[in-house]
């Protein structure tokens, strides 16, 4: 049995290794045209794009060998299935799972390796990552944020973008939370990002929103404007970017307990401002009638004043309810994309074990070893176990599925299948033989 899984997992390192090197080679090509737009428009030094190709390796690196470790599965049980051996080692004894082993364990330990890979090489390479090309591309603000992260390094301001375009600056589904001078929350459906012609006051434009408004000396104070257009500058955000860049990280350049930390921060706030909610009510609602005042003693008609007065303090306590309840969510969904990316960090990897038992059994019912055929239908299968992954992420990311199911999906899909396909390819298996078998018993008799 040893002297089989070594030459199991000995026939899996080709395929492996071709199959790396060529769904690498495909990712390295997508990225090289932003290389090359970096080098023409900005005359980048050969170095630093060296070294920025460099840091970006790690997320290629981080998918690839999942793929790999498929194109290996498909290949190498297509080959043996086409010359017989799987046949030839189920007439010995040796069961279709026990050929499985010499791989599924294989992939064991490239998972458990992967998942420490995630946890600390990538999340240091991204920040590195981003960190040079922030310098290189230092005149497009938006390099410097994170989708879906609220960036907190602005006095007085907390930014939030859904969707960045890196290239032309352009944002979309804006949050921004100023507590400077007055609390408000603005919201807008795009905009844009850009600085001033001083070179630090950070501009943003932006279209098509809202503004929610608690005044700073009257928290009952509210007031709710929409606008077309609207300009916010942000003064010496210039230097709070270059300042800050070395602590400042997206939900991609952290490791699991750094994320663990940010939510727990990120629950204290949000839990602050629901807890500002409850005050504001308990207060405002004892101040309606104030203990050791008459109100028939100063206005006309009491009820119709108590009335008036019942109905526009609860209409400020409404939008106060508004304004902190927005806040804890955005708070809450920031939380929520963590999740996320912890759960990610380990199913990525897992992957590995769950295309094992994908391309095993369909490579044996396909019976082709070609390394076309086996690139093909491993890009194929990725590609599925790509739009379920980031299908799942989005239903997430909107609070209509747990970030663990989100996540965890993919694999029990992609590996259930799998299962099954073992399962109904030893079965048909059983039958062919069971006929052969048959076949050859009539075979004989006829002949006596």
């Amino acid at each position: 049995m040893k002297i089989l899984s070594r030459y199991i997992l000995k026939e899996s390192i080709g395929p492996f290794l071709f199959g790396f090197s060529i769904i690498t080679l495909v990712l390295v090509m997508d990225f090289l045209v932003d290389i090359m737009n970096l080098i023409i428009s900005r005359g980048v030094k050969p170095l630093l794009v060296l070294e920025l190709f460099g840091l970006n390796l790690a997320w290629m690196l981080a998918l690839s060998v999942p793929m790999a470790v498929l194109v290996a599965a498909l290949m190498v049980f297509g080959r043996m299935a086409s010359d017989n051996e799987i046949t030839a080692s189920r007439s010995c004894g040796v069961s279709f799972l026990r050929l499985m082993i010499p791989m599924l364990g294989a992939s064991f330990i490239l998972t458990l390796a992967m998942i420490w890979f995630n946890d600390r090489v990538l999340p240091e390479s991204n920040h590195k990552a981003r960190m040079l090309l922030t310098d290189i591309t230092r005149k497009k603000p938006t390099w410097s944020l994170e989708e879906n992260i609220f960036l907190d390094h602005f006095e007085g301001y907390s930014i939030r973008v859904r969707t960045i375009a890196r290239k032309t600056s352009e944002i979309e589904d804006i949050i921004v939370i100023q507590t400077k001078n007055a609390e408000r929350i603005i919201t807008a459906k795009r905009g844009k990002m850009y600085f001033g012609p001083d070179g630090s006051t950070l501009m943003l434009e932006l279209e098509e929103g809202e503004i929610l408004e608690v005044g700073a000396e009257n928290e009952q104070a509210f007031t709710r404007t929409d606008f077309a257009k609207q300009t916010i500058s942000i003064p010496n955000a210039a230097s709070e970017f270059q300042r800050t860049t070395e602590s400042s990280r997206g939900d991609r350049e952290m490791n699991v307990s750094m994320m663990m930390a940010r939510n727990r921060e990120r629950y204290e706030k949000a839990a602050d401002y629901l807890s500002k909610t409850d005050s504001t009510t308990r207060a405002a609602v004892a101040g309606l009638f104030p203990g050791n005042e008459s109100l028939a003693d100063k206005i006309p008609d009491p009820r119709i004043r108590a009335i008036n007065k019942v109905l526009t303090e609860s209409r400020k306590i409404q939008a106060k309810q508004t304004f902190n309840a927005r806040t804890a969510g955005n708070y809450f969904r920031e939380i929520n994309s963590m999740k996320v990316e912890i759960h990610k960090k380990f199913s990525i990897p897992t992957a590995c074990i769950a295309f094992v038992l994908m391309g095993a059994p369909l490579g044996s019912i396909a019976r082709k070893g070609g390394f076309t055929a086996g690139i093909a239908v491993a890009i194929f299968f990725f590609i599925i176990y790509w739009a379920f992954l980031i299908l799942g992420e989005q239903l997430a990311d909107k609070g209509y599925l747990p970030a663990v199911w989100a996540m965890w999906l993919p694999n029990i899909v992609v590996g259930g299948s799998g299962i099954l396909l073992a399962i109904a390819f030893v079965r048909q298996s059983a039958v062919i033989s069971f006929i052969d078998s048959v076949k050859s018993l009539f075979t004989r008799r006829k002949q006596t």
